[in-house]
């Protein structure tokens, strides 16, 4: 048959949907047995004995699911994501049967602060999923909403109470001082920010942008960046009907992902946020207290007065530290009508209902002047409460993987990513010239002149760098500076206090220019590669990671048992900061062994002492 005879290919895809919707059928009758059969463990460990949530076995599960993923094709994260939230369900309905909550038959009312999409609205949905028939009731405002508590109008509500970056929700704390409410739960609502325009225009276009407070504070960077007026608005999901409403093309809102797409408005820029790990800390309200089974991870909230006496607070919460309770959080209020004395909210894991922690709570109350129990209810912010990682079990047989072809840097005319390079600058900007002339001559690569003030012209450190014919690295740390930097150095230099700003990294994206990226003294390693993939994404592959240590026990070091982890996950070269945790040149140079043996490519150090003895270990 010739190529005229062959059939052309059908674009028809009636059979693939009808099978789609079959499999997707198969999915739901398979996630309803299994609640099925979730509720049958929940019913028998009613009668007490088994823990309610094992992790370990959790680990496992998932570490065997993903191995099945593999030999199905299927991602090992699409696989771990899919089932944590199907492990999450199934512990929110035994959860649920525990409470062992007379079921009255009406449909559960939650209210919520804002519109519909809100992230208020978005975790009483969460929270909910497994109670039953609920309807979700919005409030302008968190006195409306907590009021309609109060007067029996609604049955319980979400009040937001702290972020992750904006901090505490100072509004929240008065209120439940003022009302006879109680704490019946918490979430901790991953927080999104999406820049939602009225149509889809260039962000250069933007001139005003309408949020909640809160926010605006989280997306400080973006507002920068943009040169936009941040407009205060009641709500998130409120500010996206507005922007819709006005239909003002220089005009959009920061909300959620959800609350375009109720309101049909294009997403501009997802995940604006300062902080990609943005959380939100949220309560729920009821009218009256609940017992929570001894064998769920349990936080107990209280406001109390300290008597008015020199270290009254300091022994308050030493109580606690005596009788094995963890604080978690302690946020002080200014007592109404009383200058300059305050109120304290304080969040500690326990259980009420376990004796151990009762009598901590009478030592705490006896050494108050007043105490009132906020609540005691199911930890979703604790260490127990941390969703499984999936634990691969080794198989004897199978052979290791072969080694990532690893990427190489240019750097001016020197190669990152071969042969180990010494990355080395002056500790004082003080004869410049000699400083880099030193530098050159003791065996360093590249010249770093990252440690400079702001309004520095460079100029001494450009010129510093053509006379010893070294390449130099500079500092960057807003995006407004990129551009002229990345005419003057050969190396953009991100620090740890700048390595999460994702509108720096977006900007530098944009330039030919290789950058020196740090990990944030808090980041993971998925963070960081993260950071280092926004990057490439935007348009640099240029990338050299830079281990700045983190921090232990209240100081800086290096984390080099991850050095091998990391060159087994990226094919970005590696260098290590010689400054982390080193006292001294004979603890750097220990540091600098240990870190070339476990596979780093470069050193980084920022003094000229000795600085030959650094070189010597590259050779």
């Amino acid at each position: 048959m010739s190529d005229e005879d062959a059939p052309a290919p059908s674009h028809d895809l009636s059979d693939v949907r009808v099978a789609l919707d079959r499999v997707d059928r198969a999915l739901l009758d398979a996630l309803a047995e299994r609640v099925q059969l979730v509720t049958e463990v929940a019913r028998r460990k009613a009668s007490g004995g088994s823990v309610v949530r094992d992790p370990a076995r959790e680990e496992a599960l998932l570490g065997r699911l993903v191995e099945l993923g593999k030999k199905r094709g299927l991602e090992p994260f699409f696989v771990t994501r899919v089932f944590r939230e199907i492990l999450d369900h199934s512990l929110r309905v035994q959860h649920e049967l525990l409470a062992a909550r007379e079921d009255s038959g009406d449909v559960l009312v939650v209210g919520f602060q804002g519109g519909e999409g809100a992230f208020s609205h978005l975790c009483a949905q969460r929270h909910f999923a497994a109670r039953g028939p609920t309807t979700f009731v919005g409030f302008e405002s968190f006195r409306a909403m907590l009021e309609a508590v109060r007067d029996g109008r609604i049955d319980e509500a979400v009040l937001p109470i702290e972020n992750t970056t904006a901090g505490s929700i100072n509004e929240s704390y008065d209120l439940l001082t003022e009302m006879d409410l109680h704490l019946v739960g918490e979430e901790a609502q991953p927080v999104v920010m999406c820049l939602i325009g009225a149509q889809d225009v260039p962000l250069r276009s933007i001139r005003r942008v309408l949020s909640h407070p809160v926010a605006l504070a989280q997306c400080g960077e973006l507002l920068r960046s943009l040169d936009a007026q941040g407009v205060a608005y009641e709500d998130t999901a409120l500010a996206v009907a507005k922007v819709k409403a006005d239909g003002d093309l220089s005009q959009a809102a920061i909300a959620s992902e959800e609350a375009a797409r109720l309101h049909g408005l294009p997403v501009l820029r997802r995940g604006v946020q300062d902080q990609r790990a943005n959380f939100t800390r949220m309560v729920v309200v009821a009218r009256e207290p609940r017992d929570v089974d001894v064998r769920i991870p349990c936080k107990t909230s209280v406001v109390f007065a300290t008597k008015h006496e020199r270290g009254a607070l300091a022994s308050a919460i030493a109580v606690l530290a005596t009788h094995g309770l963890n604080l978690t959080k302690l946020e002080s209020r200014p007592r109404p009508n009383t200058p300059w004395e305050y109120h304290f909210y304080l969040d500690f894991e326990g259980n009420l209902a376990v004796p151990e922690v009762a009598t901590g709570l009478d030592a705490l109350r006896a050494e108050t002047s007043w105490l009132r129990v906020l609540g005691c209810y199911a930890a979703r912010t604790i260490d127990e409460a941390k969703p499984a990682e999936p634990r691969i079990e080794p198989s004897p047989a199978s052979a290791p993987p072969p080694p990532r072809a690893r990427a190489q840097v240019r750097v001016g005319e020197v190669s990152v990513g071969g042969r180990p390079v010494l990355l080395a600058g002056p500790a004082t900007t003080e004869d410049l010239a000699a400083g880099a002339r030193g530098a050159k001559g003791a065996g360093a690569s590249v010249l770093l002149g990252d440690h400079l003030d702001a309004g520095d012209d460079h100029a001494a450190w450009v010129t510093a760098a053509r006379e010893s014919g070294l390449p130099l690295g500079l500092a960057v740390a807003r995006p407004a500076d990129a551009a002229a930097l990345a005419t003057r150095a050969d190396l953009l230099v991100v620090d740890v206090h700048h390595a999460t700003q994702r509108a720096l990294l977006e900007e530098l994206g944009r330039h030919d220019v290789p950058v020196l990226l740090s990990r944030a003294i808090t980041a993971t390693l998925d963070e960081w590669l993260e950071a280092a993939d926004l990057l490439v994404r935007s348009g640099n592959a240029r990338v050299i990671l830079l281990d700045a240590g983190v921090r232990v026990l209240g100081r800086r070091t290096l984390d080099l048992a991850s050095l091998p982890l990391l060159r087994a996950r990226s094919a970005h070269p590696v260098v290590v900061d010689l400054s982390a945790g080193a006292e001294g040149v004979s603890d750097a140079l220990a540091l600098a062994r240990a870190a070339l043996a476990a596979g780093a490519q470069g050193l980084v150090r920022r003094d000229l002492d000795a600085l030959s003895d650094f070189a010597a270990l590259l050779s």
